[in-house]
């Protein structure tokens, strides 16, 4: 399957994680179709976990069992973290942009689906927030890559938006610029950033895959940009259990 993936992550066999692309899924490009099924990555079986994406800010803790995981793509979220190896933690997104956490210390993995409003009620926080308190990870240990999303050449917004970002408490000067009046472009990268350093993460830590989804989209599907389409970007991260490889295959 075509995935893009980290460079750094790449070398270091804890983990696998892929942003996905049109070509990530064959004709499985909607997230009912991948609902139940799993990842056939490198000649490890991946069973998906994923949640009922409602652009919240609600973070789901995911521990292992997997009778449990049925009921799970039921339940509203936006995050969901987890320190069991063998299953593959996913959002699904189409301009949205895909967040990808990882603390090699106390071995954690999350996976946030942030778009505008998620990103306004600071679901990224929150889902760093939960791992430092169910799995006592610190900040300066959490490594995240942001994947594709919609850049701020094509994410214009209006008042209600910006009111949102300000009742959040984001700086928004920082992370937007002015159109025509009413009208300002914003950047989901920059707010989530903003977000990530709150919580102590190194900037150091923090990889981003440049695309924007609207843009590109010979290799993205684009809400904005095709919206009679509808497809859908699987993204991923996962613990390897012992047993499983670590290098492709």
């Amino acid at each position: 399957m075509e995935f893009l993936r980290t460079a750094k992550w790449e070398a270091g066999g804890i983990i696998d994680h892929g942003f996905g692309t049109r070509g990530s899924g064959g004709k499985k490009v909607l997230k009912k179709d991948w609902w139940g099924g799993s990842l056939n990555e490198r000649g490890g079986i991946l069973p998906l976990v994923s949640i009922r994406q409602v652009h919240g800010d609600r973070v789901v803790v995911f521990d292992g069992k997997l009778e449990e995981v049925p009921e799970l793509w039921n339940q509203d979220g936006d995050a969901l973290i987890t320190r069991v190896p063998g299953f593959a933690l996913s959002v699904f997104t189409a301009d949205c942009l895909p967040i990808l956490l990882f603390d090699p210390t106390q071995r954690v993995v999350g996976i946030v689906h942030a778009g505008w409003r998620g990103t306004s009620k600071r679901v990224l926080q929150n889902a760093i927030g939960k791992m430092k308190k169910a799995f006592n990870c610190r900040g300066e240990d959490i490594q995240a890559a942001m994947g594709p999303s919609i850049g701020p050449c094509c994410l214009e917004i209006d008042d209600p938006v910006k009111e949102a970002f300000n009742e959040g408490g984001f700086p928004w000067e920082s992370i937007s610029s002015p159109r025509q009046k009413g009208k300002w472009t914003l950047d989901l990268y920059k707010a989530n950033a903003y977000l990530l350093e709150i919580e102590g993460v190194l900037r150091v830590n923090v990889q981003r895959l440049e695309y924007c989804t609207r843009c590109r989209r010979d290799i993205f599907y684009s809400y904005r940009g095709e919206r009679e389409t509808q497809g859908r970007q699987l993204n991923f991260i996962a613990l390897w259990k012992a047993d499983q490889p670590s290098e492709p295959g």
